[in-house]
């Protein structure tokens, strides 16, 4: 493949990380609605039933899945702060549709500006944070509650796109036009109004439960603000934290990178590997070097064509 046919050399390299593309396709979004509908299925099976009715009495899966404070912290059953992401409310439908239309559409734009990778560490790590948050409100207020739902993972995706792009419109129930930031303040503004209403009973010693885990709302929100604020790269953590990136510094002392003319077919071949790990990882994960490497393909190219 010459480097005359590939799209993204335009003059310079193209960064087009900041304008808004909707999604071609989205096979991790598709993996984690496929998983997630496969649980929801499972629980169903596994259900109780009461008076010939299913869902007379919680399932098999979920009494092993959901969240709650006792299991995690008296049990030590840790991966609960994960798997209730996957289960979803029997007897509500629109619990799990909501949450699959949000990760299936908004996240196929999230997954192409991260990468298949980064993006199912973001979806996994904002589950978790959004549960920790959850766990901790309801232990404040003195609620026991068993937390189920993507909610907190499917904000965290919503948040984040909304970040990156605020001003890009969305048709709200697919009749009002309405910009991301306004509708990420209107999510904002319904989940933190029952949150204070509850700290407020438990400040009068009263007890307000609720059916919708807000907490959880407000964790994946405040987890997609974290990561775009710090400009997180779990995927770039996970690397360190295995020892990858430790080996190849190893390889070799330091030196001064000077960039000098390389042969075509060299560089070709590094610009195939560069391209690949932008569809794999996304182009944030892009070194300064390989960066170089791709101006300087650029420029060759457009040598060339002089």
């Amino acid at each position: 493949m010459g480097i005359e046919n590939r799209e993204y050399l335009r003059d310079e390299y193209d960064d087009t990380a900041g304008s808004f593309r909707r999604p071609s396709s989205k096979p991790m979004t598709l993996v984690l609605v496929v998983v997630t509908v496969a649980v929801f299925v499972l629980q169903l099976m596994t259900s109780g039933r009461s008076g010939g009715q299913p869902g007379g009495s919680p399932s098999l899966v979920q009494e092993w899945l959901a969240l709650n404070f006792d299991d995690v912290m008296m049990r030590g059953q840790i991966w609960r702060l994960l798997t209730y992401a996957f289960c979803h409310d029997q007897n509500n439908p629109f619990h799990i549709v909501f949450n699959m239309m949000v990760l299936y559409s908004i996240g196929g734009v999230l997954r192409q500006l991260l990468g298949d990778r980064e993006f199912l560490w973001f979806y996994l790590a904002a589950a978790v944070f959004a549960g920790i948050c959850s766990l901790v409100f309801y232990r404040l207020v003195g609620i026991n509650a068993q937390i189920i739902g993507a909610s907190g993972a499917t904000m965290g995706v919503f948040c984040l796109v909304a970040l990156h792009y605020p001003r890009e419109r969305v048709l709200l129930m697919g009749i009002i036009p309405i910009e991301f930031r306004w509708l990420l303040a209107a999510f904002v503004a319904i989940d933190t109004l029952p949150m204070i209403n509850q700290v407020a009973a438990a400040l009068q010693n009263r007890r307000m439960d609720s059916q919708v885990a807000n907490s959880a709302h407000i964790g994946g929100l405040i987890f997609g603000f974290l990561y775009f604020r710090w400009n997180m790269r779990i995927t770039r953590w996970w690397d360190q934290f295995a020892g990858r990136i430790a080996t190849r510094r190893r390889r070799g002392k330091l030196r001064v990178f000077k960039e000098s003319p390389e042969p075509e077919s060299s560089l070709s071949s590094q610009v195939d590997d560069i391209l690949e790990k932008i569809s794999r990882e996304g182009e944030a994960s892009l070194t300064s070097r390989e960066r170089n490497i791709l101006s300087q393909a650029s420029k060759q190219y457009r040598k060339g064509k002089g």
